[in-house]
């Protein structure tokens, strides 16, 4: 393995503030055509993004509950298409037919808007930062990192009861990433655990985020048979459930990569 990894990016997140996204529909269908898949796939490559909200729309034809209903099969199928583009799933739908004010040009009408909060982005050549310039802690740790061992992605944290991964944590995951890229022979398990609850993780959280990681770092080129992802849900705490205070909930809501090979 190797013991330098060369991060090509330097991050600075700054929020834009929330704003939206439009797709159109043909008259009836709640599928997308090429050209307007082809649109959101494009918008989703923006990787500094958080949706927020999918709000479904129909023209006046039709009955009150049909035009419902396939308003909000339009957002379903729009949050189902990001989910398998991006690492963001829980996304709030909202449908609202006919009841909204309608544009004289109907196929305006027929559509599904995607609000999000957007970020800037800073690109630099030159090393991830770590204060002078120094192997980073995530890189020191995989390079000196046996097969079995694990190793906890530290600082990073997600949305509540989601997938999606806060601003401040995105630059973690493309540490993570780069240093796959430049350790070819590198392979791991992510794996999820959740904090505060004994038993059966109801909401598959900790599936979630360890499925979160996988798919951003799927997204990014890391080839799938290098991955795999699984859920702890609490079973494994480092410390005792209940926690005494939000820093041991902290740590026990964690995701963790072990080292498969190297």
């Amino acid at each position: 393995m190797k013991k330098s990894v060369v991060l090509f990016l330097l991050i600075n997140l700054s929020v834009f503030g929330q704003t939206k996204f439009t797709v159109y529909f043909d008259t009836a269908s709640y599928q997308l055509d090429k050209i307007e898949s082809n649109r959101l796939e494009e918008f989703l490559n923006n990787e500094e993004l958080k949706i927020t909200q999918i709000v479904g729309f129909c023209d006046f034809r039709a009955s009150n509950a049909y035009n419902y209903n396939l308003s909000k099969n339009r957002a379903l199928f729009v949050r189902n298409f990001i989910g398998e583009n991006t690492n963001q799933t829980s996304i709030e739908i909202i449908a609202k037919g006919e009841d909204f004010q309608q544009d004289t040009n109907l196929a305006l009408n027929r559509k599904v808007e995607i609000h999000y909060d957007e970020y800037s982005v800073k690109k630099d050549s030159g090393v991830l930062e770590d204060h002078f310039g120094q192997e980073t802690d995530l890189e020191r740790q995989v390079s000196l990192a046996k097969v079995g061992d694990k190793l906890i992605l530290k600082n990073l944290y997600f949305y509540n009861r989601s997938g999606i991964v806060v601003r401040e944590s995105k630059p973690i995951l493309v540490e993570l990433a780069t240093i796959l890229d430049q350790n070819p022979n590198l392979k791991i398990e992510i794996q999820g655990h959740i904090c505060c609850q004994k038993g059966k993780d109801v909401e598959d959280t900790a599936k979630v985020r360890a499925l979160a990681v996988y798919n951003y770092l799927v997204y990014k080129g890391i080839a799938k048979n290098r991955l795999s992802f699984k859920s702890f849900g609490s079973s494994k705490p480092i410390h005792k459930i209940p926690e005494r205070n939000e820093d041991e909930r902290n740590e026990n809501r964690r995701v963790e990569i072990q080292i498969i090979e190297n």
